[in-house]
Order: C-alpha cells, then structure tokens, then sequence
C-alpha cells in the first residue's frame, strides 16, 4: 500500500513540478490508477517510424544487453530479419544474459521447433512460453471428440458407450497435477488421450484435415488401453507416426473426413469474422456425440480461443525499451525487397533510455509471464498439442511439391509418410540451418542496401515522462494468487476486466475537450490501422457531437486503411456500417455549437506500392500513445496490448501533428471520406460490400468447397452481420431509448464482433 501511494507521490510530482509545464487533460491519480508502471523518466527517447532503424535498434539493445532480455510478440517469425534477431538473442544468453521470449500461441504454433532450439543452444539462459493456452475445457472437449469407447460397451451396449466414455474422462481430468499443484484450480491441462493431442495441433497449425483425422480415427480407440502422447523420438514412436501418416490417406477419401475437413475450414477462413459467421460453435458441436452439451464456460473458452498476445515489447537490462505495433518479421523490419510478402508495413515505434521506472516495466513482464493460468512452457505445449505428425506431413508435402499432379503428389506425401520420420532433434537440426541461411542473406544480401543516412524520426523532449500501459487478461489491482482470467470486459468496468488501455481513452475524451479553448483549440486524432471501435467508445465520440460535453475547440481525426491497403479487409466491411450509422448521428443529433469537427480519412494504394498502414498512435491533445492497441473492439474485447503514454513532449506533439498533417494534405496518399458516408444510402454500401465478400471468398477458394444452397447461407449470414453492425451502433447512441438500453446495446456490440 505504501508504494502505490509512493507512485502516485511520483506520479504527480512528475507531471506538475515547478520545472515542468502544467499538463492539461487526465490528472497524475487518474493515470497512477491506469498505468502498469510509470512515471519513467528519460535519459533519452525517439520515436521511429523506419521499419530499417527500428529493427536495427532492436538488435543493438539485444546485442548490448548485459544483463537481461525481456520480449513479448504476437508474431515472432522465421525468415531473414527475423533470423538475425534469433542469432542475437541465442549469443546474448550463451554469454550470461537472461531471455525470456512470450509469443502468442496461435501465430507461432509453428515455430515450436525454432523456439526449442533457441531454449537448446541458449546454455540455460533462453526460456520461450506461449500465451492463451487451451483451457481445461477446451481440452476436455478435443479429448470428447476424439475417444472412442470400449470395445465392450461400444459393440453390446451403445447406449452407455457415451456414459462410460464422460465418466472415465472426467475421473481422468479431476485427478491431474502439473507442477505438483492440482490442474483443476488453474483451469488448465496437459492431458493427451485418444488423438486430442493430434486435433489440438491441427487446430493450432490451422489444418483442418489433421483435425478430421484426430476425430475420424479417435472415435475408435479404445478407452481402456490409452496412454499419454509424447514427441516422436523411439523406433516404436516413429513407427506410430508412419501408421498415422498411412490412416492419413486412408481416411481421406471417406465421407465423414471429407465433412469435417470441410467444417475446419470454413472455421478457418471465418475465424475473424463476428459471431453470426463464426462458426467455431457449431463446427464443434456437429462433431460432438448428441448427448454431449456446451456448458456456459465452454461456450466462452471457444469464444475466447483466440484471445491474442498482441503486445509488442523489448525491455534490455530494465533500462531501454522499445515498443510499437511492429512484430518480428521481414514485413514490418524491411522495406519492400524481394525478401517482402504481399504487405509491407507502416509503423511506429518508441525507444527510451530510461533513468527511472524500468524495473516497473520489468515486473510488468513478469505478471504475464508467470499468468500460468493463460501461459504455457514449451514442454507444457509439447504434452497437450504435440507437433510430430503435422510437422512431418509438411515435411512430406515440401518433399513432393514439384509434382504436378494431384493424384502424384499425394501419393508421394503418402509415400514419403510411410517411409520418412523426422525427430526432434533432426527437426531442430533443420531449423538451426534455416536460421544460419536466413541470417545471412539479410546480413550480405539486404544489409548492404539500406541507406547510411540514418532515417528520419522524432525526437522526444528532454524531461518528457512516460507510462506504460496494458490491456491484460486479469485484473490487476489483485494479488497475483489471486488472479482469474478475464473474458472482454462489461462496459462500465473497464478497468476491472483489465483493459486499462481503452479506460485511458475513455478517460482522456472528455478532458481533451475541457482543456480545450478558441485561444488553444485540441487535436483527438486516431492513427490506427484499424477503426472498427468498441460501441462504449463510439458512444463516448458521440457525445462529443451531440451536447454532452462541449467539444467545440476540438477537431477529431481518423486516419486508418483502406480496404486496398489494408491486410484485414473484415475490418473495414464491418467499420463502415459502424461509422454510417455514426454519420447518422451527426447529421441528426450533434450540437452544432458544442460539437467537435469530425474527418475521416483513409490512406490511398500507391502504384506498384504494397505499403499498408499498421501504426497504432493515438494523438489526446497534449497526450500522445504509441504501441500496439487497435482501436477495435477485438483490441477492447480479447487481446492484449501495451502503449506508451508521452506527456510534457510539445516540441514532440507539435512535430508529430505536422507529420499527419501533411499526410491528410496529400490527395495522393490520403482521402476524405465525410461526404461518403454522410450521402451514400446504406443500401448502397451494403451491395458494395456484398459484392466484395464474394470477391474475397473466390479468392480463398471457399466458393469452391461449398455449394450453392451453402454459399447462400453464407452471403445471408454476413448480410446479418452488417446489419447488426448497423443497428447496434445505432442503438448504442440512440438518446432516446435510455442509459441501460444503450448499455445493454454497447455489450451486445462488443459481444459479437469481438473476433473481427
């Protein structure tokens, strides 16, 4: 107790000592309450929005680092910047530093081999763990899914085969400890019986036929004579595995494979998609016995199965961070080169030396790191989903991927299933020569082509201060022993659901527009690759318009993608239902003389350019946060984040506003799209959209895989979905239907399109 109010002491003196400009906006208590550490003083600080300096400041705070590294990303990937950083990170524990690496579980499942290396060859220094781990219900259910009976129970009495089947699991799973401490209390499991462990890699690999295969054939094991899965390394295991590979292609052809491949497609391809399109519910369920019903908790495990780690974070000897929306991979680390995919990404990042306040960010780290309940070890990850068998299928497919021929090709993965097993140990061999490959062409190939020039960027103020801020999965004001996950947060209770970060910009809306005056008018702008915000914040935007607070100095600006620019074109089908309804609005219910002035702008495709926005900067007046939270509701509802608040920084405020500004100015880069939204009939936008959709799915093939009675379906379901897009922003500002009605609006809002 006595150093959370030394913090606020800090905290305030900070923010309003004699040396330093009095702060207009949130007070030093209101951001001593939202902040995860801070105040941070600086030695110095820059803001960087070259993706070549950011990534080779990034490897010049790993290889410097003398004591430890800390990093949290969503993606952590292995190509060729990538793999330079990797090499670094291995050195700096070979030479004594302490890493430990936190990446999210979906976006680098695939990877498990390359981080076990880097665990290997970092002479017991480098530690990788996983975030948003299977819960103990969803376990259950892939162990539901692919067991089978008895033998006896399933030939002679079917009708208590399911019975028989529930109790044995359910005995199974009361009686697990990890770690010497009973699972059941964390809400987790390592458990691998039947084929779970094999449907839970096809899940977390993103292949639905593996997912088929683990159900198909689990359904025929016998209860009585399993045994818990383990990676291939023994003659008798690798001899498993080339059975497996040969039921693989047996099963195939078969009608119930080919149903359920199917259902884990379309899972697949409409995972961000919101909740009337989603099917994970129902692509399980159909799987399940009949007798087999969603408990309340397991509806929401599945809702929440993609629960992100989206923090971008690279603490050095708890003295230099570096922090944005950038994650580890070519495209936000290079410009575009033939090494390049598809996007190449716009970002921005903050560096600071700090000379007070590291240690906070530090403990920080800590509190997610050690969130076992949400939080895997490698060895956790390799008990419950091990990766033996889809890995060595993709061996199997590289191996024959000349061929032409569907009908050669899969014969000769067949083949090379039956008579191929890769190890671990010969996996990570590969991984390792990967690395070395991949380090080295960045190193001779793109190296010499970045401009000695050092690039443009900001200069952060001397004496600015900082604070560091989270979205989490807990509440944190709660001792750790006592921490719960939670799931999104009720509108109101921001805070308590761990989402610090949108409590900030809740809180920082209506003290931009009382700090505003005709002498010293303010800035809201919303820099972000992603405008699709949670209803509770689109309500807060309205009453900057409709006379609840009088926003008359203030102009507020959006500046996000297109639909040619951005990499997640949902975003953008659902964001445009949201902002004509809050067009609407404003034509209709705004003050015209408390109003704010509202622009909304989105970034042009350039010819021959495959620049897309991913920047997440948010401009509250004197305030400025940089990180990686989007202003969407996915961002409010499911994923964690960290930004950077920057107070007491005018030169930096004023320098950064001029960068947007002449961006906006620019027609070639940037376009206005007030009187789009205001003119079109919503009719109009929703054909447009449509049509889009349709393109989207040939694309992916999905109007190949079904048929035409299905596709319908599908249209009339993402018809659904934009209309309730609408009509549930609508009902979220609607003054007139109430307090309680528009709350109860904002959470249904934010309830179902929180995957998007």
């Amino acid at each position: 107790m006595r150093t959370r109010f030394l913090s606020h002491l800090l905290l305030a003196l900070a923010l309003t000592g004699c040396a330093v400009q009095q702060q207009a906006g949130l007070s030093a208590d209101t951001l001593a309450r939202t902040a995860s550490a801070g105040p941070l003083s600086i030695t110095e600080a820059q803001v960087i929005t070259d993706n070549d300096a950011a990534f080779l400041s990034k490897l010049r705070m790993v290889q410097n680092a003398q004591k430890s590294i800390d990093m949290m990303y969503y993606i952590y990937a292995d190509d060729e910047s990538s793999s330079v950083l990797t090499s670094a990170l291995m050195d700096a524990a070979r030479r004594g530093v302490t890493v430990r690496l936190l990446v999210d579980y979906h976006a680098n499942y695939k990877h498990l081999d390359l981080f076990s290396l880097m665990e290997k060859e970092g002479n017991g220094n480098l530690r990788v763990r996983f975030y948003n781990r299977p819960t103990r219900n969803i376990i259950k259910d892939a162990v539901y899914l692919t067991m089978g009976c008895s033998r006896d129970s399933a030939a002679t009495r079917p009708e208590e085969c399911s019975a028989e089947k529930f109790a044995a699991i359910d005995k199974l799973f009361a009686d697990e400890v990890i770690d010497g401490r009973p699972a059941a209390a964390r809400d987790i499991s390592n458990i691998d019986m039947g084929k779970s462990g094999l449907f839970l890699s096809g899940l977390y690999a993103k292949r639905g036929d593996v997912m088929a295969l683990a159900v198909q054939g689990g359904q025929e094991i016998d209860l009585q004579g399993m045994k818990g899965g383990t990676s291939a390394a023994t003659p008798e295991q690798k001899e498993q595995l080339k059975r497996l590979g040969k039921v693989y292609w047996e099963s195939r052809t078969g009608a119930p494979f080919q149903r359920m491949e199917a259902n884990a497609k379309l899972f697949f391809a409409f995972a961000l998609y919101g909740g009337k399109l989603n099917p994970i519910k129902e692509t399980v369920t159909s799987l399940l016995p009949i007798d087999r019903k969603f408990s309340d908790e397991e509806v929401r495990d599945w809702d929440h199965l993609t629960d992100y780690l989206h923090h971008k974070l690279l603490l050095a000897d708890r003295s230099a961070v570096q922090m944005g929306g950038r994650n580890v991979e070519n495209s936000y680390h290079m410009r575009p080169n033939p090494f390049t995919s598809k996007y190449v990404f716009m970002d921005t990042d903050i560096r600071a030396v700090l000379s007070q306040g590291g240690d906070g960010i530090g403990e920080a780290f800590d509190a997610l790191w050690n969130f076992d309940i949400m939080v895997a070890t490698l060895a956790d990850v390799r008990r419950h989903a091990p990766n033996d068998f889809v890995v060595n299928l993709k061996y199997a497919e590289k191996a024959c991927r000349g061929l032409e021929g569907k009908e050669e090709r899969e014969a000769c993965i067949s083949k090379e299933q039956q008579v191929s097993v890769h190890t671990e140990d010969e996996r990570m061999a590969d991984c390792r020569r990967t690395m070395e490959e991949n380090a080295r062409a960045y190193t001779e190939t793109y190296l010499p082509t970045i401009p000695r020039q050092p690039a443009p960027g900001f200069a952060v103020d001397a004496g600015s201060v900082l604070l560091y801020i989270e979205n989490l999965p807990f509440n944190r004001e709660l001792p750790p022993e006592k921490r719960r996950r939670t799931y999104g947060a009720p509108v109101g209770d921001e805070a308590a659901g761990g989402k610090y970060i949108h409590d900030l910009w809740l809180r920082e809306i209506p003290a931009v527009c009382a700090s505003a005056t005709p002498e010293a008018p303010k800035r809201l702008i919303l820099h972000n690759a992603y405008f699709f915000p949670p209803a509770n914040l689109t309500h807060e935007l309205s009453r900057m318009v409709n006379g609840d607070l009088d926003c008359s100095n203030v102009t507020v600006t959006v500046l996000t993608n297109s639909i040619q620019t951005t990499d997640l074109n949902v975003v953008n089908l659902a964001a445009r239902h949201s902002l004509k309804a809050f067009a609407e609005f404003y034509q209709q219910q705004s003050d015209p003389a408390k109003r704010a002035k509202f622009d909304y702008f989105e970034y042009q495709p350039r010819p021959d350019s495959p620049l897309s926005l991913h920047s997440k900067v948010s401009v509250f007046g004197d305030d400025i946060a940089i990180g990686s939270a989007n202003a969407d509701v996915r961002s409010f509802m499911m994923d964690s984040n960290n930004v950077m608040l920057v107070r007491n920084a005018p030169g930096f405020v004023k320098e950064y506003l001029a960068f947007v500004q002449e961006i906006l100015d620019d027609p070639a880069r940037s376009k206005k799209l007030n009187d789009y939204f205001a003119d079109t009939p919503r009719d109009t936008i929703l054909r447009e959209d449509l049509e889009t959709f349709r393109q989207i799915l040939a694309k992916y093939g999905i109007d190949k895989r079904v048929d035409e009675g299905r596709m319908k379906e599908i249209e009339g379901r993402f018809v659904q979905m934009l209309n309730d897009v609408y009509d549930l922003t609508k009902g979220s500002l609607d003054a007139g239907s109430g307090a309680g009605k528009r709350r109860e609006n904002q959470n249904r809002f934010n309830a179902e399109f929180k995957p998007i």
